[in-house]
């Protein structure tokens, strides 16, 4: 069963050699970022760092670093991941409500609410300054009483105060708006350092007012406990590390950025809303959760990968049932490339796949269809279906105009792009070439059995 509390995981992944102690000092500026950089661009283990200079609480970092330790959270094989997860997330289990839980073991309010005291990292040489990058963001619409847990970027401003960088399109900046309409703040609540569960079902693209935690209960097959928080009305989970609690105040914004987005660039600096921190809780002995963001792959990439490619393969199943499976490759950061396996079963389907996609609620640039004799987790066989099996005036959609990834570099403004697709499935019902087959390969031992002489 996935786990319930992120030092079970931890304790857990260290058991098995994939968590190392770095117990030289290490500097929140920068240098802890280059060691989760080191470790993300080898596909190493997660690191706990002991010692950071200047603060009395260890740092871990690149705990989702790799597709495996991902999954591992869920306890999911790779062959299996992409339908329990997506069966977890169709059987919701809403939060249970706990009378007090872990991460208020220590409560400080007001003044005393420090950001300060919290191990900040900054990462990239031009970000704005130190972020919190795995903070799960927990909002509530005033007027439906619907709920939202999304992981949102927040630079440190101030002791007591954290930029909110929601874009346009997601859940809690329409909760700000609406509340900022009326000339009201809206209130928040930060989680950092919460179980994988949470973590991944908080990437799933829901439908306005459902709760992430609710799906996050399906991926456990158990409900995700709760407490309330001290001096906002809303529940955050219960064996968190730290929970920062605050107000969005209306009609505030101060300039936030850059940062080193997902893409691999910076993003700029601009105005963004602003949480007034009203009180900070946390564990005895809390563990800061770093994450890295920027050039894939890193804990960013892994926790999106799955969670986009089942909100896409949820949407496409449904229309199409001989869609197979779905990938969001490193390649295309996880988000602006999608990978279809599909049986066609009629002339036009691929077509008719690669539109879904393309319109579908994760919107990425682009979308390639394969046969399913291509194994869409393999760059070089997805590269020679598209060599071998696309004829660019046949086969390639061009969409232009379309609401897009802000974050994109190459858009001629953010959010605004033109979209993709190839159909690089053979032609439904006609001959094509065959393909070339050794006779009795299968036969041939395992090389590595053989003897040198």
């Amino acid at each position: 069963m996935p786990f319930d509390d992120p030092r079970d995981f931890l304790e857990s992944l260290e058991k098995e050699g994939e968590v190392v102690r770095v117990t030289k000092p290490v500097d929140v500026s920068h240098e802890i970022a280059a060691y989760l950089r080191k470790t993300s661009n080898e596909q190493g283990p997660a690191l706990w760092f002991e010692n950071v200079k200047g603060y009395d609480m260890p740092v871990v970092g690149a705990v989702f670093a790799t597709r495996r330790r991902t999954l591992r959270g869920l306890e999911f094989s790779h062959d299996e991941a992409l339908d329990r997860f997506y069966e977890g997330i169709r059987s919701p289990i809403d939060p249970v409500l706990l009378d007090q839980g872990p991460c208020q073991e220590v409560v400080l309010e007001g003044e005393t609410a420090d950001l300060g005291r919290l191990p900040i990292p900054t990462y990239y040489e031009k970000d704005g300054g130190p972020y919190i990058t795995l903070g799960v963001h927990i909002t509530k619409d005033a007027e439906t009483g619907g709920k939202n847990a999304a992981i949102y970027i927040n630079q440190l401003q101030g002791n007591r105060r954290l930029g909110f960088a929601a874009a346009v399109f997601q859940d809690a900046s329409l909760m700000y708006r609406k509340a900022e309409a009326k000339g009201e703040p809206l209130e928040i609540a930060v989680a950092l350092g919460v179980d994988p569960a949470i973590l991944m079902a908080t990437q799933i693209k829901a439908p306005y007012g459902v709760n992430e935690l609710s799906l996050a209960g399906g991926l456990r097959g158990k409900p995700v406990e709760v407490v309330r928080c001290r001096t906002v009305d809303l529940e955050v989970p219960a064996t968190s590390e730290i929970v920062i609690e605050g107000r969005l105040s209306p009609h505030v914004r101060e300039d936030e950025g850059p940062f080193a987005e997902f893409c691999g660039y910076y993003c700029e600096k601009a105005p963004k809303p602003v949480i007034e921190v009203t009180a900070v809780t946390h564990r005895e002995n809390p563990v800061f959760h770093a994450g890295l963001s920027g050039m894939p792959m890193s804990d960013n990439h892994f926790l999106k990968q799955l969670p986009n490619e089942v909100t896409v393969y949820g949407e496409l199943k449904q229309k199409f049932p001989e869609v197979r499976e779905v990938h969001f490759p490193a390649s295309g950061c996880c988000e602006y490339t999608c990978y279809v396996s599909l049986t066609p079963r009629y002339r036009g389907q691929p077509r008719n796949v690669i539109l879904a996609s393309l319109g579908s609620a994760k919107r990425p640039k682009m979308t390639v269809v394969v046969d399913e004799d291509i194994d869409i987790y393999d760059e070089f066989q997805m590269n020679w279906a598209i060599t071998t099996r696309v004829q660019p005036d046949r086969d390639v959609i061009i969409v232009p105009a379309v609401g897009a990834a802000p974050e994109d570099p190459s858009t001629p403004s953010p959010g605004y792009s033109a979209v993709m697709g190839m159909d690089a499935t053979r032609p439904f019902g006609q001959s094509f070439a065959d393909l070339t087959y050794v006779p009795v390969v299968e036969n041939v031992p395992d090389l590595a059995t053989f003897t040198k002489k």
